[in-house]
């Protein structure tokens, strides 16, 4: 693999259910990734594009968290219906996409 251009960091971590905090993996991190994955290698851009799924994101109350670096874009809520619209705005293009915007908040 040729060193990638964008990277997409997906949230997947997951705390014990008693745990103070909420945490991505519950909420389908891991099937995110996972759609993130098929649908790079669906448009034929794997050398371009790394998808990396990570440990905590530091924004816990607003999972899925996901980063496109070096875009710096930091998204919330990021649902598999989500997906597409990221790669296709974000990755492949070069637009933030407003609905999933990352508050400007205290990282937790």
């Amino acid at each position: 693999m040729a060193k990638p251009k964008i990277q997409i960091l997906v949230c997947t971590n997951e705390r014990a259910p008693d745990a103070r905090k909420p945490s991505c993996g519950p909420r389908g991190g891991l099937d995110v990734y996972r759609r993130f994955k098929d649908g790079i290698r669906a448009r034929g851009i794997r050398d371009d594009v790394m998808v990396v799924r990570t440990g905590c994101l530091k924004h816990c109350s607003q999972g899925i968290t996901v980063n496109i670096w070096p875009r710096n874009l930091w998204y919330r809520g990021v649902t598999l219906d989500d997906v597409d619209d990221i790669i296709d705005q974000s990755v492949v293009g070069d637009q933030e996409i407003t609905r999933l915007q990352m508050p400007d908040i205290p990282w937790e």
